[in-house]
């Protein structure tokens, strides 16, 4: 079976699946899938997420926080959006095997979301920006790009690898980016509640 639901009820991806054969040791072992530090910070990520409207997980690359939204908003209806058609069928695999019927995967990206601008309750683009080449270029343009999706209320979800994440794990990015990197971004907060590797934080749409 490519997929597995084990411990607390959280939605893991099998550590014999493709995705996770490489040189990231700390994703290895018999109950962890996926690492405790990762779990930690799905945790936290539910934590700041609307119980229900609609949620889009932009770059949601095999869906595992996204479906793990949807598992655990039931409420919400959940998107998840990215360019790479592949990494979007493992996350419909993960739908079909678990279930989930307010979960649903499309093909988009920041600049062509095909998502109704100010229709969305929550927005997570989460270990994405800091992957885009020359994105401190940009930056403000991307995340403005993201805020148009939410509707007054709405909460918009970053993450970015800090140094200690891409010492730890081998991760490399092609933007490193910080909390402060986002200064023009209103009213932003760090989340105190993510373990070691990521920058969290979050804006409520005014």
């Amino acid at each position: 079976m490519a997929f597995q639901e084990v411990r607390d009820a959280w939605i893991y991806l099998d550590r014999n699946t493709q995705v996770w054969k490489g040189p990231i040791q700390a994703s290895q072992g018999v109950f962890q899938p996926i690492h405790w530090v990762a779990l930690g910070r799905m945790e936290a990520e539910l934590r700041l997420a609307p119980f229900e409207g609609r949620i889009v997980d932009m770059g949601c690359g095999q869906g595992v926080i996204t479906t793990n939204l949807a598992w655990k908003r039931p409420r919400a209806e959940v998107i998840g959006i990215d360019p790479n058609e592949e990494r979007l069928g493992v996350g419909t695999m993960l739908v079909q095997e678990h279930g989930l019927k307010n979960c649903t995967f499309r093909k988009g990206s920041i600049e062509e979301a095909g998502v109704e601008p100010a229709s969305c309750t929550g927005v997570f683009c989460t270990e994405v920006l800091d992957h885009i080449p020359n994105v401190r270029e940009v930056l403000k343009e991307k995340v403005d790009l993201l805020l148009k999706l939410l509707r007054p209320g709405g909460r918009l979800v970053l993450s970015v690898l800090d140094d200690m994440g891409t010492g730890e794990t081998g991760i490399t990015v092609a933007s490193p980016l910080k909390f402060d990197d986002f200064g023009f971004l209103p009213g932003r907060r760090l989340d105190r509640n993510c373990p070691r590797w990521w920058h969290l934080f979050y804006s409520d749409k005014r």
